[in-house]
């Protein structure tokens, strides 16, 4: 007749040795996990600076559309100055875009030379630009170059460039 054994359960080397496999495997997989949700940041973050370069694009195209054609002059560095203000305008309808020292690109009026108007319509603005268009000479006057860089604290970094035509939609 065989000794009927009295072991119940695990010794201490089987649970020592369970428990230090199971920390390898966890930080193997603890390190995939943190690889994935940087990546998924990292997205989120170039997804957010990309909305926000389209919306302030759009914004300032449909101002331009809305807009009779005029003859542009060269703005302020950081500024369009009264570009998208329509002649003859006073108060509110003198609308400027520009960029302030907060890195906010800000919809305000021509009279705001400090760029302190409170109409945030994007965040993290590294450059923005609104020159004429060197490439068409006097051929079209009315004619705009936008350029908006964002760039956020994750060096994300995105820029858009848009020639608008006043009254005449984007090209």
């Amino acid at each position: 007749m065989r000794p009927i054994s009295t072991q119940r359960g695990m010794t201490l080397i089987e649970l020592l040795l369970a428990m230090a496999i199971s920390a390898i495997i966890m930080a193997s997989l603890n390190g995939i996990v943190k690889l994935g949700l940087d990546a998924q940041t990292a997205g989120r973050g170039s997804n957010e600076l990309a909305y926000q370069g389209r919306f302030a694009l759009e914004r300032i195209s449909d101002k331009a559309r809305s807009l009779t054609p005029k003859v542009l002059s060269t703005t302020a560095a950081n500024t369009t100055g009264n570009w998208f203000a329509p002649t003859g305008c006073t108060g509110t309808a003198c609308v400027m875009y520009c960029r302030n020292a907060s890195n906010q690109l800000i919809e305000t009026v021509t009279t705001d030379t400090t760029c302190s108007g409170t109409n945030i319509i994007a965040n993290n603005v590294s450059a923005f630009s609104a020159t004429l268009p060197t490439s068409m000479g006097a051929v079209d006057r009315s004619i705009a170059e936008i350029s908006i860089s964002l760039s956020d604290v994750n060096n994300n970094a995105i820029s858009f460039n848009s020639d608008i035509r006043l009254g005449g939609g984007v090209l």
